[in-house]
């Protein structure tokens, strides 16, 4: 069964959106809500890595659009915290992540604005 990654995207997109109209009880309630909606982005991207279905380009595409998803939404601290651990987990232990794909979240994320 092919997978729609731009109908998964979109989920993961619509899901932000929620998070960020939500009001939370507490900072813990929030944040464990921040980290469970951007873990979504690396599960999308593990699954794209995985799908022998994709061409080598697709892959790439989606993997770019999944790191670029991330760096959108990445705009406080907090955010950079679980955003940093999602990258090394793809990156250093999975290897998943090209460096060009970590260069260029960091190249885009929101933080970058305050520096």
């Amino acid at each position: 069964m092919k997978i729609d990654y731009r109908s998964e995207i979109d989920k993961i997109r619509n899901s932000l959106k929620n998070y960020y109209n939500e009001q939370f009880k507490s900072e813990e309630e929030e944040y464990i809500e921040n980290k469970k909606v951007k873990e979504q982005i690396k599960k999308l991207i593990i699954q794209v890595y995985n799908d022998s279905t994709l061409s080598e380009e697709d892959r790439e595409y989606l993997i770019k659009v999944g790191v670029e998803l991330l760096a959108k939404n990445t705009g406080c601290a907090e955010d950079l915290e679980i955003a940093e651990e999602i990258l090394d987990s793809l990156f250093y232990d999975m290897k998943i992540l090209s460096q060009e794909n970590s260069d260029n979240f960091y190249e885009q994320y929101l933080c970058k604005r305050w520096q």
